[in-house]
């Protein structure tokens, strides 16, 4: 089955300054090069002003504060968590109507858990960076289940994960090819190829000329 060439996608980054980790720096530096790379467009939110919101401002990256009043956390259970989102995630809703999002790609669980039923509700794919192995929830559990693509820092995370979202982990790029990873402008080359080849993939429409059949409906 073929799929359309479209224009490049928008691909959304939530930050949540409560996620804030050692990992955020790098993390924004990987966006910046996507946004250099003119590969996709990139959208850039914080929720408030804090450390992250100094690291975009150094790399240059635009940015827009949409509030988020109540965070959720990895341990916060199904009703507690629905009770924050109804309290808080009115601003995000706001944000996927003002702008066409094709993308979202979460930097850690934190922003998934805030930001996934927006992107949900929108029928907009998400994907999430996973940082560290940590207990989760019902309600996370089901949010990590929704997700298209998990992307685990390194193996140790990757093998600490449930065993019913292994078909959806990956490795992120700058935890492969050891060797080539040493050398700046070849991690950077990997890391862009990477994310956007995984945005691409997940980007593609069906060519509706191409379908045949009950089972290509979807």
């Amino acid at each position: 089955m073929s799929v359309i060439q479209t224009a490049r996608p928008a691909v959304l980054y939530p930050f949540m300054e409560s996620g804030f980790s050692d990992k955020t720096a790098g993390f924004i530096e990987t966006v910046s090069w996507i946004r250099d790379s003119r590969r996709v467009d990139v959208l850039v939110t914080v929720d408030k002003a804090g450390q992250t919101s100094r690291l975009l401002k150094k790399a240059r990256l635009p940015y827009e504060e949409v509030g988020f009043s109540h965070p959720l956390t990895a341990g916060n259970w199904y009703f507690p968590a629905l009770f924050k989102l109804m309290r808080s995630a009115l601003p995000s809703f706001f944000y996927f109507k003002a702008y066409k999002v094709g993308l979202m790609h979460c930097p850690d669980l934190t922003s998934l858990l805030c930001w996934g039923n927006t992107a949900k509700m929108n029928r907009v794919r998400f994907i999430a960076s996973l940082t560290a192995a940590e207990r989760v929830s019902h309600f996370a559990s089901l949010m990590l289940a929704d997700t298209a693509k998990l992307v685990c820092a390194n193996e140790d995370v990757r093998q600490k994960i449930p065993p019913r979202f292994s078909t959806s982990a990956l490795l992120a790029p700058e935890a492969q090819n050891i060797d080539e990873n040493m050398k700046a402008d070849t991690r950077r080359k990997n890391a862009v190829d990477f994310w956007t080849d995984l945005y691409a993939s997940l980007c593609a429409k069906p060519d509706p000329a191409k379908m045949t059949g009950l089972l290509n409906k979807n």
